[in-house]
């Protein structure tokens, strides 16, 4: 439970409203456990001879005296009715200490001041509220009857000051009526008063429980998304993404059940069984005890579920991740699925993945489904032996009915709240393999330099240097860039060049450190981009590539992605340059078109346009373009290069392209060759000195050119 255990450290910004929800706890446990001991006076007036106020009595005149009686109707079963001595409790006075059990009062006097007969009774229960309720200070004469004396015993005592609780009890019950109709139905009414109060009592904790929950899961919510933002882009190349949208939709909200059912029931049943317990405790401890000791024998029953339940939820949450995997690149890719009429395939795939699914939550919803029996089962079982020693005390006037039958009441009060915590133990389980998984995330590195602290990179105006670079990606041995050098002057353009796979994108990505160099230095203007923070690194370069990325927005929000405080003005001018107000002026919405998610509503020359536009507007000191134009028309094309090269004036420039006139304007071409340099210089020198650049002109080049 570690991971959850992080979790809830997120609780200390709403503390107040967990204090509350905690005081809002008690009160539930003391409507519920009053509601149990209810019992008790219904019971006194339906069964017992006492009734409520002889009972009441009985109970203040053993905690005054310290002596302990015993009751009405086990008084009546031996036939003698009186108060019939069972023991002597430590503090009884000095006069009582002879009192042996099987001694009986019949008959008590209380002496007033002057000496005068003020009450006398020889009736059970009106000894016993003499005794229960007589001045303290005043004398009381006993008449006992010992069993080792044939003649009667007189023995004064003086009454010695009741306890305050005790004497307010007293003069309570004696506010209700004696007719026993009548005190039943104040005693349903206090019963309802008590649901009412405890109902008030449990919305407002549970309330508190769930928003307090939600609070926490939308602040852990951000936290992973912030993290996610900030990984490095060789995370997202091995790992994808749909294992992270998983964890931060289908995880986050098993971690919001479970911190919901943590901060409510997990609070809440065991502070009423914890009442209830206390009620049981003052009828007869020493039973409570021996039932308690049934709890640990149940928590290992729990705790050996509780770890098959985790795993079951972790492979779950796993296959849910992959399924969806197959969801988001079956519609991603929806059109290469239809042209190669793939759809039985995806089926099938889908098919298998959401059946390995099931088999997990089959898994889960047995052991969830087994759980609760077993555990109501095994407390039926070990709560049996300490109900039959409570009757057989029951059965030799130990204790009375009433206590027997309110102590089984207490022992299925407190075994529901533990047998509802069986159910919540399911979703902590859930809950804590999701935090697992969560936390997995939040524990990763962030990309380094992202500290406020590092010193920011001036705007570029001198040079650009790579340094004995070399690149592997993590967690691979293959070296993609081998030891790359050379330098480009400011407002050079430079053209990158290679086969397939020679490592033109992957080197173009150590600029603005989406990737890091494994080995060597790449300076701008003699600085190591190192040691700079990336803010101010990645605001100075403009990026666009051949695979274009656009969101679920409008094209005027498109465009101003790449600056978002820009005016209005500049959007529209970086638009006019980038040739995208030819094809929105013939939009119905105009700039306020939405161009769907990924961009679908517009073609791909549309979307490379939105691009530069979003490049331009940037208005960076480095130009990154990687076949910026690939899908362009040759027209649009022709009026875009026109466009860049102006834009590109004092800007370094670099560019990865296939097309020879792109290739021949530039000041510098880098010819790669698996990874390393083959040649560096103009089309011409390189045409004279490398042969892996003539290869490339010959097969590819001149064709596209």
């Amino acid at each position: 439970m570690e991971a959850l255990i992080r979790v809830m450290k997120g609780a200390w910004p709403y503390r107040w409203r967990v204090i509350i929800g905690l005081l809002c706890a008690m009160g539930v446990g003391i409507s519920y456990a009053s509601g149990v001991a209810t019992m008790l006076p219904v019971m006194k007036i339906f069964i017992s001879a006492e009734g409520i106020h002889g009972w009441v009595d009985h109970w203040a005149a053993q905690q005054r005296l310290h002596i302990r009686f015993l009751s009405l109707d086990a008084s009546a079963r031996k036939d003698q009715i009186a108060l019939i001595v069972t023991r002597t409790d430590k503090g009884v006075a000095r006069s009582l200490a002879g009192l042996v059990p099987g001694d009986r009062i019949t008959r008590v006097t209380l002496v007033g001041a002057a000496g005068a007969k003020t009450q006398k009774s020889s009736a059970w229960k009106g000894m016993a509220a003499i005794l229960a309720a007589g001045p303290a200070g005043q004398k009381a004469i006993l008449s006992i009857q010992s069993t080792s004396h044939l003649t009667p015993q007189s023995i004064a005592v003086v009454l010695t000051p009741q306890a305050w609780w005790i004497a307010q009890a007293v003069r309570l019950i004696n506010l209700l009526p004696v007719d026993p109709f009548t005190s039943l139905c104040w005693v349903v009414i206090f019963f309802i008063v008590l649901c009412i109060v405890g109902g008030a009592f449990r919305y407002l904790q549970q309330y508190l429980a769930m928003t307090v929950a939600a609070r926490m899961i939308i602040d852990l919510r951000r936290r992973v998304y912030n993290r996610v933002l900030q990984l490095p882009a060789s995370y997202f190349s091995q790992k994808g993404t749909s294992d992270l949208m998983s964890r931060l939709t289908q995880d986050t909200n098993n971690l919001t059940d479970g911190v919901a059912s943590l901060m409510g029931k997990l609070v809440l049943e065991p502070v009423k069984a914890a009442f209830v317990l206390a009620v049981a405790l003052w009828v007869n401890w020493k039973l409570c005890v021996a039932m308690v000791l049934v709890v640990p024998v149940i928590g290992l029953i729990i705790r050996q579920f509780s770890k098959r339940m985790r795993r079951a939820s972790q492979r779950g949450l796993e296959r849910w991740s992959g399924m969806l995997a197959i969801i988001q690149e079956s519609l991603s890719g929806q059109r290469v699925v239809k042209a190669y009429s793939a759809e039985g395939y995806e089926r099938r795939r889908f098919a298998q993945a959401n059946r390995a699914l099931y088999q997990q939550q089959r898994k889960l919803s047995h052991y969830a489904a087994l759980s609760r029996p077993t555990i109501e089962a095994m407390a039926v079982v070990l709560a049996s032996v300490p109900i039959l020693i409570l009757a057989k005390l029951v059965l030799q006037d130990t204790i009375s009915k009433e206590s027997f039958f309110l102590l089984l009441a207490c022992f299925a009060a407190i075994f529901e709240p533990l047998r509802k915590l069986s159910d919540v133990n399911t979703k902590l389980q859930q809950a804590n393999a999701a935090a697992t998984r969560i936390f997995e995330i939040l524990d990763l590195e962030p990309e380094p330099n992202h500290g406020r602290q590092l010193p920011a990179l001036p705007r570029h105006h001198e040079s650009i240097e790579f340094c004995d670079v070399s690149f592997e990606y993590p967690g691979h041995d293959k070296t993609v860039l081998s030891h790359i050098s050379f330098r480009v002057l400011h407002g050079q353009t430079t053209a990158v060049v290679g086969g397939n796979g020679s490592g033109k994108t992957t080197l173009l990505s150590l600029l603005p450190r989406l990737y890091i160099a494994s080995r060597g230095q790449v300076l701008i203007d003699g600085v190591d981009t190192a040691g700079v923070s990336l803010r101010s690194l990645r605001q100075q370069i403009g990026v666009v590539s051949q695979d274009t990325v656009l969101f679920a927005d409008t094209i005027y929000n498109n465009i101003a992605y790449g600056r978002r405080h820009a005016t209005a003005e500049q959007i529209m001018d970086a638009a006019r340059r980038s040739f995208v107000d030819d094809f929105v002026a013939t939009m119905p919405d105009g700039y306020q078109t939405m161009v769907g998610q990924d961009g679908v509503r517009l073609s791909g020359g549309q979307r490379q346009r939105l691009a530069i536009a979003r490049a331009i507007l940037r208005d960076p000191a480095i130009l990154i373009l990687d076949e910026a134009m690939s899908q362009i028309d040759n027209e649009s094309e022709l009026k875009i290069t026109l466009s860049l090269r102006d834009f590109m004036r004092n800007r370094t420039t670099f560019v990865i392209a296939h097309r020879l006139g792109t290739i021949t304007s530039a000041d510098t071409i880098i010819c790669l060759d698996a990874g390393r340099v083959a040649g560096i210089g103009t089309h011409q020198q390189l045409m004279a000195v490398c042969p892996e650049y003539r290869q490339l002109y010959e097969t590819q080049f001149r064709e596209v050119g």
